[in-house]
């Protein structure tokens, strides 16, 4: 019973995870990923769930790493720099309950990067003060 309890839960929160490419256009339901190549195997990944009246940071984890395995062509990178947290999209249910969006934003080294750490720190340094 337990068991089942917990694949339930597990398949609600992954079912606000999304796989849609934020570079494409938006998504009705809110959520997907977008990548941004910084150097040699070094990516900027920013996604979020799709909306919902919870936070849902698993969704955002997932959808993250999602990109992060598209953008490095393989589950090998380390992530750097992470950042989470909710946003409220404005929207609303009949209700009056709000929606809200959960961000994940960070870096993706590929374990194919050729950057030094030193790169690497420059790199994020300088973008983490533009954005």
């Amino acid at each position: 019973m337990y068991k089942l309890a917990f694949a339930l839960v597990v398949a609600g929160l992954a079912g606000c995870a999304s796989t849609h490419d934020l570079s494409k256009g938006t998504n009705m339901l809110g959520g997907g990923y977008k990548q941004e190549e910084m150097g040699p195997g070094l990516f900027y990944i920013y996604a979020r769930s799709n909306h919902a009246p919870w936070t849902n940071i698993e969704a955002a984890r997932i959808t993250w790493r999602n990109g992060a395995e598209r953008a490095c062509l393989s589950a090998a990178y380390d992530e750097l720099n992470i950042q989470e947290g909710e946003k409220d999209t404005g929207l609303q249910n009949s209700s009056g309950v709000r929606y809200l969006v959960t961000e994940r934003t960070g870096y993706a080294k590929c374990d194919s990067s050729t950057l030094s750490d030193a790169e690497i720190n420059q790199i994020i340094g300088k973008d983490a003060a533009i954005r």
